[in-house]
């Protein structure tokens, strides 16, 4: 049957929406900020024992290779967690993750202090302190993870750089700090101790803080096996090219920095001639600036696309800076105030890679744990990549060579970034209007004859919606596939009664009428309608026969669609809500488009169909969000736009499909906004967002 004719309607707004709160407007997502203090206080405790727990390990007896050894396995087990942190949040949830994380911490904590320590038991050090190295990755990356899961994609980087800051805030910061002045009032065993107590009160504020429900529930897509999540988790970066490539560029950010710990602090003493408190002060700087630049990228990047941010600021600019980080020092000598110069551009520049975080779950958006999987594996593998460098190459090229070893991988860098776009992604200057580009017109462009584009946001980055539901029939797909498979199931039913046995004639144009009637009153159920003239008493009947021939082909699937989608998902968090069949999944992945889907909820899922609110409720608790902040599409008063509006959400009506063919005024009163093509839904969204912020 054919769709209506799709112009724009005006869309009417509510005058005026609640206001966001200030943590939502730095950047911090309010759900989740007990826990961004949390990993702050955690991270403090963890990194109280980084200054020190070296030598003060040499003073109670142990060798220096037993020192090494004891680092080297800690540093492994690091590795591998900080890998498990994304692939048990797809099994566990992020928040049983956390949990482990702490346990884990404060039990080996214990067995070292308690055991360990005070009988300088070297194979009990190996094993408490090598097994506490599963704790922090855990416990902080596991957070990271829940972060990914939860934030509106739009703010997502904002939130990586409250993360990192929070995370090299306490490691190995402010952690340090709260070292250096505990020694000499408690002594350093003691001060390990006061540790266990910041890591423990730490925990508790994140995870008895945050009430977020999306960290409780596993990320793996419903009916995925552990065996394949697990193996998903290593296998996603050759499935997954996009992701390969992040990991790879993640290793490459860290990988220099943990290789200039083996060998600047003798270049800048033995050659330069700083002393070693100076080369222990500039390293404070460069991660002190460090610290506040993640922040300020993680905004950044929300403002002029993470893509951009990684390749210029962060592969491009640490380039530069790592030649300057050299070249400086060795031209001008002990000049200590250049030499922080550099040292603090060095630590800024670094930080332009914290968009990596949000941009590794986007490019997965159906295996987020995997994509964080990914990301933390390419992390834990720079911790051995940079000073493995540094064994080959420093002796026969010499402290130049591995600088310009190390530039080279930045500048490499940059370009693979250029591969990490997000669908629908195209470069443009941070005042230009966001576009779908060349995606969206090879998906077919959009009814209007060209791309469909996203309006700027404003300066505050207000936009009070973040998840946007679609109903299916009639909204992603043509509703005639429901009424041609009425028509035969009525059909089948009608030929197999006779005239004598109760059952009436077959009447093709009848059949029709009732359908456009049914249309024009915009309320009850088409089957039971149908069901009422042509198979009384056999309603379940023919809905188990139409349900045999509801399909989905290719064709049905309106031209709009899939450019406003892929336009959406680089902002809004996707959903769907209908009482379509469950072979609409097989059409939406053959059509390109589940993947941008974080939550699907049909009635043969969960066994309940619409206008029931229990539909929609599903929808709010899979996806975490509350329902204020939710905006529902769909085709239909009775079952669509009511319902959501009862449980709280806006709505958006569709007037194609089995919508009235010509509405009322009172008809078009009812939902928040009223279209006859998705092309008009970023022009809703924009005007919803500047309603918020007015």
């Amino acid at each position: 049957m054919a769709s209506p004719v799709d112009l724009p309607m005006e869309v009417p707004v509510p005058a005026s929406q609640p206001s966001r709160h200030i943590l939502d407007r730095v950047g911090i997502p309010k759900p989740l900020a007990w826990g961004f203090l949390g990993v702050l206080i955690f991270m403090i405790g963890d990194g109280v024992e980084s200054g020190y727990l070296s030598p003060y390990l040499l003073d109670q007896g142990l060798s220096g290779s037993q020192v090494a050894l004891l680092f080297t396995v800690y540093g492994i087990t690091a590795s591998v967690a900080a890998w498990l942190s994304g692939a048990l949040s797809d099994l566990w949830g992020p928040r049983r993750v956390m949990w482990a994380g702490l346990g884990i911490w404060v039990v080996f904590q214990i067995l070292m202090l308690a055991v360990a320590v005070p009988s300088v038991n070297y194979p009990m050090l190996l094993l408490s302190y090598g097994l506490r190295g599963f704790g922090y990755p855990l416990f902080a990356f596991g957070f990271l993870v829940w972060i990914a899961a939860s934030t509106p994609q739009a703010r997502l980087g904002s939130a990586a750089g409250w993360f990192w800051f929070a995370f090299t805030g306490g490691l190995p910061t402010l952690g340090s700090l709260v070292a250096s002045g505990l020694i000499p009032q408690i002594g350093a065993y003691r001060t390990l101790w006061c540790a266990l107590l910041l890591v423990v009160a730490g925990g508790l504020i994140a995870l008895l803080g945050v009430r977020d429900r999306s960290g409780g529930q596993r990320l793996a897509p419903p009916g995925e096996r552990p065996v394949a999540t697990l193996m998903g988790s290593l296998s996603i970066v050759w499935r997954s090219p996009r992701v390969g490539i992040g990991c790879m560029v993640r290793v490459i950010n860290t990988a220099p920095q943990f290789g200039y710990l083996v060998f600047l602090p003798i270049f800048f003493t033995d050659t330069i001639g700083f002393t070693l408190e100076q080369w222990l002060r500039l390293l404070t700087v460069m991660f002190a600036v460090n610290i506040v630049f993640n922040l300020i990228f993680g905004i950044v990047g929300d403002k002029v696309g993470w893509q951009r941010t990684v390749a210029w600021f962060g592969g491009v600019g640490c380039a530069v800076t790592t030649l300057l980080l050299y070249y400086v020092p060795d031209t001008a000598g002990d000049n200590y105030a250049l030499a922080l110069l550099v040292a603090a551009a060095y630590g800024a520049t670094l930080a332009g890679y914290v968009p990596l975080s949000a941009l590794m779950p986007s490019l997965a958006p159906r295996h987020k744990g995997q994509a964080m999987a990914a990301l933390n594996l390419g992390a834990g593998a720079s911790a051995f990549v940079g000073p493995a460098i540094v064994g080959l190459f420093l002796g026969p090229l010499g402290v130049a060579g591995v600088m310009w070893i190390f530039t080279g991988l930045y500048a490499a860098s940059a370009v693979l970034a250029y591969f990490l776009r997000l669908p629908g992604e195209r470069p443009a200057g941070p005042g230009r209007t966001a576009a779908v580009g060349d995606l969206a017109s090879r998906a077919g462009g959009s009814l209007l004859g060209h791309p469909v584009r996203l309006s700027p946001q404003d300066d505050t980055g207000d936009d009070d919606v973040e998840l946007v539901l679609f109903d299916v029939g009639g909204t992603l797909y043509d509703d005639d596939c429901f009424a041609q498979a009425l028509h035969r199931a009525v059909r089948e039913l009608a030929e197999e009664s006779t005239p004598g046995a109760g059952g009436p004639d077959w009447d093709d144009a009848e059949f029709w009428a009732v359908y456009d009637a049914q249309r024009e009153r915009g309320t009850g159920s088409l089957r039971t309608a149908m069901a009422k003239r042509y198979a009384p008493g056999r309603d379940e009947e023919l809905a188990r026969r139409a349900r045999k021939h509801w399909q989905y082909p290719a064709d049905a699937l309106y031209q709009d669609v899939k450019p406003v989608l892929t336009a959406l998902s680089g902002r809004y968090r996707l959903g769907i809500v209908a009482n379509s069949p469950t072979t609409v999944l097989d059409a939406l992945r053959r059509d390109g488009l589940l993947d941008l889907f974080d939550v699907t909820v049909l009635a043969e899922q969960i066994g309940v169909r619409k206008p029931d609110v229990t539909a929609f409720q599903y929808a709010l608790r899979e996806a975490g969000v509350s329902a204020d902040r939710v905006l529902y599409v769909g085709n239909r008063l009775d079952t669509d736009i009511r319902p959501a509006h009862r449980v709280g959400m806006r709505a958006v009506w569709m007037l194609r499909g089995e919508a009235a063919p010509a509405p009322t005024q009172a008809q078009l009163a009812e939902p928040d906004a009223v279209l006859t093509t998705l092309t008009g839904l970023p022009v809703v969204l924009a005007r919803m967002a500047r309603s918020a912020s007015a």
